[in-house]
């Protein structure tokens, strides 16, 4: 997964990063548009952080799950401040000063009795102050209890892989069941801007591990 990202993000750089907004989708994972996907944009163009709208959203059905459509995808800001970017006219970043800040990131998913939720992210970022800025990355994914379906001892996810080459990270994390809504949250070290986030969803039977290979990792419709 490493290798993957850094290819990718290697690419991305060459064909002139900075110029170009879209160009921060730099590692969109494989299963986006599939049955039973999600896929959440970020873009902070908003001056207001709090219950934020993504940028993008879509999700896929497969005409027999239905989506949560009684809650809505957004995100709530901790000592987290919105700016303008310097590079890009008329959009905006989230921001720390010079303590550590979380954003955590609300999505809606589908109703379905496949075994596993698959959460991808991808996070564009850098230092507000050269020097003293750090890594974002996701600290914790959380679902409703399984049997309940309420927030009462709730479902903690597993971090299977990440990567990062300074400026880029993706993450992958599976949650032990298919909940159809859950929190990604993130925590933002001081001084540390966050540009882009990018997160995606996908409901599959197949069990991944550091063992498999990616190309298995796929929908029942895949």
């Amino acid at each position: 997964m490493q290798r993957y990202l850094i290819m990718l993000a290697a690419a991305t750089l060459l064909g002139g990063l900075a110029a170009s907004v879209p160009a921060d989708d730099f590692a969109p994972f494989y299963y986006r548009g599939d049955p039973l996907t999600v896929a959440a944009e970020w873009e902070f163009i908003n001056q207001s952080l709090i219950d934020l709208p993504p940028s993008y959203l879509n999700w896929i059905g497969d005409g027999v799950h239905d989506y949560n459509a009684s809650c809505y995808v957004h995100t709530h800001p901790i000592q987290v401040f919105w700016q303008h970017d310097p590079f890009e006219p008329g959009d905006g970043r989230a921001h720390t000063l010079d303590i550590t800040g979380q954003l955590q990131f609300f999505l809606c998913n589908f109703f379905d009795e496949y075994p596993y939720k698959y959460v991808w992210v991808q996070i564009t970022y850098g230092e507000t102050m050269p020097g003293m800025g750090g890594v974002p990355y996701i600290y914790e994914v959380v679902a409703p209890n399984e049997d309940t379906n309420n927030w009462t001892d709730p479902v903690f996810g597993t971090l299977i892989e990440w990567g990062d080459i300074g400026g880029f990270r993706t993450e992958l994390w599976v949650i032990p069941y298919n909940p159809d809504r859950e929190y990604v949250n993130m925590e933002i070290p001081p001084y540390t801007w966050v540009d882009q986030v990018w997160i995606e969803t996908i409901s599959t039977l197949v069990n991944a591990n550091e063992d498999v290979t990616w190309g298995q990792l796929k929908s029942l419709y895949h």
